[in-house]
């Protein structure tokens, strides 16, 4: 739980028998390969922090999948909008590798932010990052050539490129897997 520990000491602290609280409900959870982690339709229960592995979150359009984003390296992971709403998902999140997360039901960050003030605090600062992060991400959707959407990404995360499928990434992109090893091929 040491993952648990450190990540969420980079947004608050606590005393140590608060601490013992807040990792005594966090689960580690296995997942093989190509494996479904949550499904379109079913509601999101665990907020997770990734200790192995790749994972994908998508959803289906027109025939086709539309990759919406990755979590990887001890970044966060889950279908944020059906967890904190308790609502059936619209997203599909999917292991890309062999995955462990490191999860947290609903219900029991629940009991914390009322047990634990900082524990409120944190689930705040959480969702205030997501939020920033994706608004970031539309906007660099929507006003980004190919070109800089692709710089944009191998600056923040280069090695996606070894993680994950290409098409993944195209599409993460809004661009076709054509384009991508165009961009690809002048680096």
């Amino acid at each position: 739980m040491e993952l648990v520990r450190n990540t969420i000491s980079r947004y608050v602290q606590f005393t140590e028998p608060q601490w013992q609280e807040v990792l005594s409900v966090w689960r580690e959870r296995p997942f093989a390969k190509g494996e479904v982690i949550t499904a379109a339709g079913d509601v999101e229960h665990w907020f997770s922090i990734v200790k192995e592995g790749t994972q994908r979150l998508f959803f289906e359009h027109d025939g086709n999948e539309a990759c919406i984003g990755f979590s990887y390296g001890e970044s966060w992971s889950g279908i944020f909008d059906s967890f904190v709403q308790q609502r059936p998902s619209r997203f599909v999140l999917q292991a890309v590798s062999p995955s462990i997360l490191v999860s947290v039901r609903h219900d029991d960050l629940q009991r914390l932010y009322e047990r634990i003030p900082a524990m409120e605090r944190f689930g705040r600062l959480i969702l205030e990052e997501l939020v920033v992060g994706r608004a970031t991400r539309e906007i660099e959707q929507l006003t980004l050539s190919a070109q800089q959407r692709y710089d944009r990404l191998m600056a923040r995360s280069p090695q996606l490129m070894q993680l994950v499928a290409q098409k993944d990434i195209a599409s993460y992109l809004g661009m076709s897997p054509e384009t991508l090893s165009r961009l690809r091929a002048k680096k």
